[in-house]
């Protein structure tokens, strides 16, 4: 409020006095309603002054004029000039009740011309209100009464200005109005014509045009929290600038189809949804072009750029509706600096929510709507399965491993589903998708994203064309199915700095939606990439140059390298023919411990044969170990028999009882609660005794400790149990039971002191009688308290 009009205001209500204070409950809500009324026509014009929205101006001036001709009514001093001036106030407020609602667009803040007509007529009604207030019109005051007698001819002379102001601001409105309306239809005639000169004498449009959208998916789960936020956003953020961010084949057009065609949206905006895929367009203005189509915008050839992007803005400031941007990615990436010109300007728009999908993450830095989406990740397994079911009307194991195997990626299961239903069982596909791989995900020949997984990743890959460095990092982060830790790709940096940056790499992978960071239960960060994007990558973007330079780095700090990861670079080096393989067998040969995989240890020990029998006598043990894993006890006892013999050759005496130790317990491994184990307890014998020999130094002492003599006492047992089997007398004790059939076995504190204090008379192994002795004799010493428990060696 004004401080004149305030400072008016306080003056009037100080000298009502008492009898102001006793006047009737009707006279109160009537200088109650006056003063009201004066407060909202000041706040009119201070808030219009200040542009602010929201201002009901018309409603506000209505109620104005009401308020004032109440306090016409109070006078009684000049009946016939209050009538003539309530006349005009009604005229006026009539005029202005009819405009309310066609003018409604001003309470938004348009229309700047319109709106100082009615800052006036505020004004005028306002002083109005506070003339009849400074007159005191009405108070029941008799003295106040008396007064407005004697002063009846200023009264009366007051109510005519009143009246004469009122006539003046009707005439103003109406010509206000009148010039507004003939502005629009100059405009309408404008649009009319131009509409007439570019369409070629063709017949005008029976129907306004239809904005194209596109149906939403049939099948489609999962993705009702993404839904449910970005159509939240819509209804209550207007517009809405909304933006649906991930990689290639994650659903964003689904999801995006399904917010457009969400009730609450369709009840906001009606026919005005558009749809509109940006994969064929390469620059902004081919955007402009598309879009104006889409829209039923006509642009001829020829228009510049420029005057393409005013005329469809220009249509669409008149316009309230909703538009997504699909794959906003492919004209962001080539004409990025006038596509985000283009998206500003329609992010200015009033009236029109935007929304876009995009695997670039750098999207325009324009005023989104808060919170912004999360970024879009593969739905989860019960969503899979649910698709998969629409498909194929059912799954098995193996449609589950599939899913797994493409980590619940929307687009490969889905093609997964289809060639499952074609080819009528998902094993079938199962057994392809080992050797495929991506190569498998397509729906016939068609080479589109959405029916062909490798072509979705290679129009991801293109935005890679010019940074040389990120196709060798996502390489290398590639052959790591379980990612890389943050300290990992730090390792990496530091050993490549000298020729690329690894850390500016993985944040264009990260903006361009091919790896995603997560963060695990143990605050660890680690760097990960999507099965099917890592399976394409490898098949056909990881050079022989790429993988040496990452060997070269991981051998350069090989002891900050989890076993398993080694596993992943070796097989895959090894499948690898040529200088790939050839590095990863030298490296096997150096160090067989590397890897359990047969076929790799095979192929260094034939290369080997020239390296001495050291080496292959190494390589031959770890081949045995791979095939004991697996269970091939055969090939892993002749493997473990060449080993014997060259390091018989060797004469390493303790390296020799290891040899053994191997040899028997993997006859253990493959005889046990076998019924044909019994034919070999002879040859198992043999070779325990040959371990007790290869247990002593040259002088006879025992210097394999008692882990040496435990696991040769457990294989004595093993052979006793089966020469009991047979019923053949038991020649050599395990030791490790007190009676003689082995039923009650001795504590094992006993065993190690028995061995602590045995050894250091004669070699293993000893009969039962004397171990039994030793350790009674170690039983009553406790008791007398002379001898504390041995620990042993």
């Amino acid at each position: 409020m004004t401080a004149s009009v305030h400072n008016a205001t306080n003056a009037t209500a100080s000298q009502s006095g008492p009898e102001n204070q006793n006047r009737s409950g009707s006279s109160e809500k009537v200088l109650d309603k006056a003063r009201e009324a004066a407060q909202v026509a000041v706040a009119i014009l201070d808030i219009a002054a200040q542009a602010t929205q929201n201002v009901p101006y018309l409603g506000a001036i209505s109620t104005a004029l009401a308020t004032f001709m109440e306090v016409l009514d109070e006078i009684a001093v000049c009946k016939a000039e209050c009538r003539s001036t309530t006349e005009e106030a009604k005229a006026l407020r009539d005029l202005i009740q009819k405009s309310e609602t066609k003018w409604v667009h001003l309470e938004s803040g348009e229309e700047d011309d319109l709106r100082t007509v009615f800052d006036e007529l505020g004004r005028v009604v306002l002083q109005c209100l506070c003339t009849l207030q400074a007159l005191k019109v009405d108070s029941r005051s008799r003295l106040d009464r008396l007064m407005l007698y004697f002063k009846r001819d200023e009264v009366q002379s007051s109510v005519a200005r009143c009246r004469g102001q009122m006539a003046a601001a009707e005439k103003q409105f109406n010509t206000a109005v009148n010039l507004e309306n003939n502005r629009i239809l100059r405009e309408l005639r404008q649009r009319s014509q131009l509409i007439n000169n570019t369409q070629d004498a063709a017949p005008p449009a029976a129907e306004k045009p239809v904005w194209r959208l596109r149906a939403a998916n049939a099948i489609f789960y999962g993705r009702e929290s993404e839904v449910e936020a970005a159509v939240d956003l819509i209804a209550s953020r207007r517009p809405a600038r909304v933006a649906i961010l991930g990689p290639g084949g994650i659903g964003k057009t689904s999801i995006a189809l399904a917010i457009l065609h969400d009730p609450k949206v369709d009840a906001i905006y009606g026919d005005w949804r558009c749809f509109m895929s940006c994969e064929a367009t390469t620059t902004a203005d081919a955007v402009v072009r598309v879009l104006a189509d889409a829209i039923g915008v006509s642009i001829e050839k020829g228009v510049s750029s420029e005057n393409s992007r005013h005329r469809l803005i220009s249509h669409l400031k008149t316009i309230s509706g909703i538009i997504c941007l699909d794959n906003l990615e492919t004209p962001l990436d080539a004409d990025r600096n006038n596509l985000e010109e283009f998206l500003n300007e329609m992010s200015a728009l009033p009236r029109v929510a935007l929304l876009i999908t995009s695997r670039d993450t750098s999207i325009p830095a324009m005023k989104w709507s808060s919170p912004s989406l999360p970024h879009i990740r593969p739905f989860s397994q019960d969503a899979a399965l649910a698709t998969w079911d629409d498909i194929c009307h059912g799954h098995d194991e193996y449609a589950l491993q599939l899913i797994e195997a493409v980590d619940c990626m929307p687009i490969a299961v889905n093609l997964l589903a289809r060639l499952a239903s074609v080819e009528g069982s998902a094993k079938s596909i199962w057994v392809r998708w080992q050797t495929e791989r991506t190569d498998l995900i397509r729906t016939g020949r068609d080479e589109h994203r959405l029916f062909n997984v490798a072509a979705s990743i290679e129009l991801s890959l293109r935005s890679l064309s010019h940074s040389e460095e990120a196709v060798t990092v996502i390489g290398i982060i590639c052959i790591f199915p379980s990612g890389l830790f943050d300290s990992e790709i730090s390792m990496l940096h530091d050993a490549l700095k000298d020729r690329l940056s690894v850390n500016r790499a993985v944040t264009l992978l990260k903006r361009l939606s091919l790896v995603y960071t997560e963060l695990l239960h143990n605050e660890w960060t680690v760097i990960r990439m999507l099965s099917p994007i890592r399976h394409h990558i490898q098949q056909h973007h990881i050079s022989d140059e790429i993988f040496l330079m990452l060997v070269d780095s991981m051998m350069q700090q090989e002891e900050q390298w989890e076993d398993s990861e080694w596993d992943e670079v070796l097989m895959l080096g090894f499948h690898r023919p040529g200088p790939c393989r050839e590095r990863c067998v030298d490296w096997v040969v150096s160090d067989p411990k590397r890897t359990n995989d047969v076929e790799f240890l095979s192929q260094a020990i034939s290369k080997a044969h020239t390296l001495g029998p050291q080496i292959e006598s190494k390589l031959h043990r770890a081949l045995g170990d791979a095939f004991n894993e697996l269970s091939e006890f055969e090939k892993a006892r002749s493997s473990f028999s060449q080993v014997i013999q060259l390091d018989e050759q060797l004469g390493d005496r303790q390296t020799q009882f290891g040899d053994w130790l191997r040899w028997i317990w993997n006859f253990n491994d493959e005889f046990i609660d076998r019924e044909d184990e019994c034919q070999h307890l002879d040859e198992v014998q043999n070779a325990i005794q040959k371990a007790w020999e290869l247990g002593r130094d040259e002088s006879g002492v025992w210097d394999r400790y008692f882990d040496g003599y435990y696991d040769l006492a457990w294989a004595q047992h093993f052979v006793n149990e089966g020469r009991r089997k047979r019923h053949i007398p038991v020649v050599h004790r395990s030791g490790l039971y007190s009676d003689n059939e082995s039923t009650v076995e001795l504590d094992f504190d006993d065993r190690r002191a028995a061995y602590s204090q045995l050894v250091l008379t004669s070699p293993p192994p000893w009969d039962l009688s004397s171990i039994l002795e030793t350790i009674e004799t170690l039983h009553r010493a406790r008791e007398e308290h002379l001898l504390p428990p041995s620990k042993g060696p």
